[in-house]
């Protein structure tokens, strides 16, 4: 009789245990059912919920990882529709900016062409009587011109475009800021001496900051074009620099024709034009690319209206 006692006892253990068993696999087979419907639902881009959060299984976990790499896909997504629609920007800006120095060529070519043509015809017999001045140099011109500003978007496109995608790195070295300035006021000089603009400076030596020269001179070059480029005949341009407890101050004023009120973020818009400098030359690119450098540079800029003109400041981290 315990002979039959015992032997129920096994049987009875060994059928609870594979009970057990079964649900245990059953429960599996359900966990891994729901985790491969979690990463159907990831591939169609379907929300998933975290409902395990917090529970150290591995069902909570493997549920965990699936939640991140949605959320880091739909991150990228946003990432590459973001850069998709800079590009389309960016295309359609390259576009209208290229508008009209390349109908004004056209337009020159064919009174070029007008012109030599009647030439041709009449054969020139009574050139030298001719009262009426030539107008070939100054079809010449205008086409060198609108030659010259396709020339300098498409460096400045260039140079925008390597910025922005890191295809070039600012490489900082610690030199006195000086030096760099001077070099940037050299190119400045020549334009400003043609204008009768007088430039000013106040560049102590030995004020050492880390910066790549060639690209800080490429910005500081551009805010003293923009400088002498909206001065006045005879007007006047201080440059100056100076040291605070954290960054080390680059200035440059001008007399010129300034800016509105408001303005004083739009100015550093890819292309943004001032109102006040609708009847100038100049295509909008300056101050963006100046601001875009400084930014690698883990430094900011700001302008100032003054009366009359303005002063910018590049600033840049001292340590």
């Amino acid at each position: 009789m315990w002979i039959w006692i015992a032997a129920g006892a096994v049987l009875g253990a060994g059928i609870s245990s594979a009970l057990v068993l079964h649900e245990q696999r059953r429960r599996r087979a359900e966990e891994l059912e729901e985790l491969a419907g979690l990463a159907r639902d990831v591939l169609d881009e379907r929300d998933i919920q975290e409902r395990a959060a917090g529970e150290e299984t591995l069902y909570g976990r493997i549920e965990h990882m699936l939640v991140r790499i949605q959320r880091m896909n739909r991150g990228r997504q946003e990432e590459l529709a973001a850069s998709r629609r800079r590009i389309q920007e960016l295309i359609t800006e390259i576009a209208h900016q290229m508008r009209t120095p390349l109908a004004n060529g056209g337009t020159y070519l064919e009174l070029l062409e007008g012109e030599l043509s009647e030439r041709r015809g009449a054969g020139e017999e009574c050139a030298g009587e001719a009262s009426v001045p030539d107008p070939v140099p100054l079809y010449l011109e205008a086409l060198r011109s609108s030659q010259e500003k396709l020339r300098f978007l498409t460096e400045e496109f260039i140079r925008i475009s390597r910025l922005e995608n890191n295809i070039i790195r600012i490489r900082k070295e610690e030199r006195d800021i000086a030096g760099t300035i001077e070099a940037a006021l050299a190119q400045a000089r020549p334009r400003a001496k043609e204008k009768g603009v007088e430039i000013l400076e106040d560049l102590p030596g030995g004020l050492d900051c880390p910066h790549d020269p060639g690209w800080l001179g490429e910005a500081l070059w551009n805010v003293l074009d923009n400088a002498v480029k909206y001065s006045l005949e005879g007007g006047h341009i201080w440059v100056g620099v100076s040291r605070g407890e954290l960054y080390l101050t680059i200035r440059v004023a001008d007399e010129g024709i300034g800016i509105d009120e408001g303005e004083e973020a739009l100015v550093f818009r890819r292309f943004y034009r001032g109102r006040r400098a609708a009847s100038q030359e100049g295509l909008g690119v300056g101050l963006y690319l100046a601001r875009e450098i400084t930014a690698r540079h883990g430094g900011f800029m700001e302008i100032q209206r003054r009366d009359p003109g303005v002063e910018v400041r590049i600033c840049l981290p001292d340590i």
